[in-house]
Protein backbone atom coordinates (compact mmCIF):
# COMPACT_ATOMS: atom_id res chain seq x y z
CA UNK A 1 0.00 0.00 0.00
CA UNK A 2 1.66 3.09 -0.94
CA UNK A 3 1.03 6.43 1.42
CA UNK A 4 0.34 9.91 -0.62
CA UNK A 5 1.93 12.36 0.82
CA UNK A 6 0.05 15.26 2.22
CA UNK A 7 0.79 17.51 -0.46
CA UNK A 8 2.37 17.64 -3.75
CA UNK A 9 5.51 19.87 -3.80
CA UNK A 10 5.12 22.48 -6.56
CA UNK A 11 7.00 25.20 -7.83
CA UNK A 12 4.83 28.49 -8.09
CA UNK A 13 5.12 30.09 -11.72
CA UNK A 14 7.32 32.66 -12.55
CA UNK A 15 6.97 35.27 -15.61
CA UNK A 16 9.49 34.75 -17.99
CA UNK A 17 11.32 37.50 -17.09
CA UNK A 18 12.15 36.78 -13.45
CA UNK A 19 13.58 33.53 -14.73
CA UNK A 20 16.21 35.65 -17.07
CA UNK A 21 16.75 37.81 -14.37
CA UNK A 22 17.81 35.32 -12.34
CA UNK A 23 19.86 33.06 -15.01
CA UNK A 24 21.73 37.04 -15.59
CA UNK A 25 22.39 36.97 -12.30
CA UNK A 26 23.63 33.83 -11.88
CA UNK A 27 25.93 34.21 -15.09
CA UNK A 28 27.28 37.96 -13.54
CA UNK A 29 28.18 35.70 -10.88
CA UNK A 30 30.06 33.04 -12.55
CA UNK A 31 31.99 35.60 -14.56
CA UNK A 32 33.07 37.91 -11.46
CA UNK A 33 34.57 34.93 -9.86
CA UNK A 34 36.04 33.70 -13.06
CA UNK A 35 37.73 37.05 -13.38
CA UNK A 36 38.63 37.34 -9.63
CA UNK A 37 39.75 33.56 -9.41
CA UNK A 38 42.18 33.67 -12.44
CA UNK A 39 45.42 34.13 -10.87
CA UNK A 40 45.02 31.43 -8.70
CA UNK A 41 42.73 29.15 -10.79
CA UNK A 42 44.07 25.43 -11.07
CA UNK A 43 41.89 23.08 -13.30
CA UNK A 44 39.04 22.75 -10.80
CA UNK A 45 37.33 25.80 -10.54
CA UNK A 46 34.46 26.30 -8.05
CA UNK A 47 33.00 29.93 -7.59
CA UNK A 48 32.52 31.04 -3.82
CA UNK A 49 29.29 31.25 -3.26
CA UNK A 50 29.87 34.04 -0.54
CA UNK A 51 29.68 36.54 -3.22
CA UNK A 52 26.43 35.43 -5.35
CA UNK A 53 24.29 38.48 -4.11
CA UNK A 54 27.10 40.34 -4.74
CA UNK A 55 29.15 39.65 -7.52
CA UNK A 56 32.95 39.97 -7.24
CA UNK A 57 34.73 42.42 -10.43
CA UNK A 58 30.97 42.68 -11.40
CA UNK A 59 32.02 45.61 -13.54
CA UNK A 60 34.44 43.72 -15.34
CA UNK A 61 31.92 41.05 -15.47
CA UNK A 62 29.41 42.99 -17.30
CA UNK A 63 32.19 44.52 -19.74
CA UNK A 64 33.06 40.63 -20.66
CA UNK A 65 29.97 39.96 -20.50
CA UNK A 66 28.85 43.20 -23.54
CA UNK A 67 31.90 41.87 -25.39
CA UNK A 68 30.98 38.04 -25.85
CA UNK A 69 28.83 36.99 -28.62
CA UNK A 70 25.31 36.43 -27.99
CA UNK A 71 25.22 32.87 -27.80
CA UNK A 72 27.94 32.87 -25.81
CA UNK A 73 26.43 34.80 -23.34
CA UNK A 74 23.24 32.88 -22.78
CA UNK A 75 24.89 29.92 -22.20
CA UNK A 76 26.84 31.36 -19.41
CA UNK A 77 23.76 33.03 -18.18
CA UNK A 78 22.57 29.37 -18.79
CA UNK A 79 25.20 28.06 -16.66
CA UNK A 80 25.02 30.61 -13.80
CA UNK A 81 21.26 29.76 -12.86
CA UNK A 82 22.03 25.88 -13.39
CA UNK A 83 24.77 26.50 -10.96
CA UNK A 84 22.90 28.59 -8.17
CA UNK A 85 22.48 27.03 -4.73
CA UNK A 86 19.32 24.55 -5.25
CA UNK A 87 16.32 26.58 -5.23
CA UNK A 88 13.69 24.41 -6.62
CA UNK A 89 13.50 25.92 -10.04
CA UNK A 90 16.29 24.40 -11.80
CA UNK A 91 13.79 21.79 -13.41
CA UNK A 92 11.12 24.23 -14.53
CA UNK A 93 14.16 26.03 -16.44
CA UNK A 94 15.44 23.13 -17.40
CA UNK A 95 12.06 22.56 -19.17
CA UNK A 96 11.58 25.40 -20.08
CA UNK A 97 14.93 25.68 -22.41
CA UNK A 98 13.76 22.50 -23.75
CA UNK A 99 10.27 23.13 -24.80
CA UNK A 100 10.66 27.57 -25.07
CA UNK A 101 13.98 28.08 -25.58
CA UNK A 102 13.38 30.88 -28.10
CA UNK A 103 11.31 32.69 -25.76
CA UNK A 104 13.99 31.94 -23.15
CA UNK A 105 16.80 33.50 -25.23
CA UNK A 106 14.27 36.67 -26.14
CA UNK A 107 13.58 36.98 -22.50
CA UNK A 108 17.36 36.72 -21.76
CA UNK A 109 18.05 39.15 -24.82
CA UNK A 110 15.59 41.85 -23.65
CA UNK A 111 16.17 41.89 -19.75
CA UNK A 112 20.44 41.86 -20.80
CA UNK A 113 19.63 44.98 -22.76
CA UNK A 114 17.74 46.76 -19.78
CA UNK A 115 19.99 45.36 -17.48
CA UNK A 116 23.19 47.38 -19.50
CA UNK A 117 21.59 50.29 -20.26
CA UNK A 118 20.32 50.76 -16.24
CA UNK A 119 23.62 49.56 -15.33
CA UNK A 120 26.21 51.30 -17.09
CA UNK A 121 23.74 53.90 -18.47
CA UNK A 122 24.04 53.22 -22.46
CA UNK A 123 27.41 54.16 -22.48
CA UNK A 124 29.95 52.12 -23.81
CA UNK A 125 32.54 51.35 -20.76
CA UNK A 126 35.57 52.90 -20.27
CA UNK A 127 38.49 50.60 -19.34
CA UNK A 128 41.02 48.16 -21.03
CA UNK A 129 38.88 44.48 -21.93
CA UNK A 130 40.39 41.63 -20.25
CA UNK A 131 39.82 38.82 -22.59
CA UNK A 132 39.36 35.69 -20.93
CA UNK A 133 38.10 32.58 -22.75
CA UNK A 134 35.27 32.33 -21.15
CA UNK A 135 33.50 29.40 -22.20
CA UNK A 136 36.31 27.14 -22.37
CA UNK A 137 37.04 28.13 -18.75
CA UNK A 138 33.20 27.61 -17.78
CA UNK A 139 32.65 24.34 -19.61
CA UNK A 140 35.68 22.89 -17.97
CA UNK A 141 34.26 23.42 -14.67
CA UNK A 142 31.05 22.28 -15.54
CA UNK A 143 32.05 19.17 -17.05
CA UNK A 144 29.92 19.99 -19.93
CA UNK A 145 26.71 19.43 -18.27
CA UNK A 146 25.06 23.04 -17.83
CA UNK A 147 26.73 24.23 -21.11
CA UNK A 148 26.57 21.32 -23.34
CA UNK A 149 22.29 21.66 -23.13
CA UNK A 150 21.21 20.09 -26.11
CA UNK A 151 18.03 22.57 -27.06
CA UNK A 152 15.12 20.36 -28.63
CA UNK A 153 13.48 22.28 -31.30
Amino acid sequence: MTIRPFYEPRMLEMRLEEYANIAIDGGLWLVGEVLAQRPSMSDDFVPDPRYLYKPRDLDAAIIELRASNEDLRHRIFIAGFLRLPDNGAQATFRRLLVKHAEMLHEALRFEWTRRCDKTIGGRKPSGKLVRVDLYEKLRATTAGKELAIEVKK
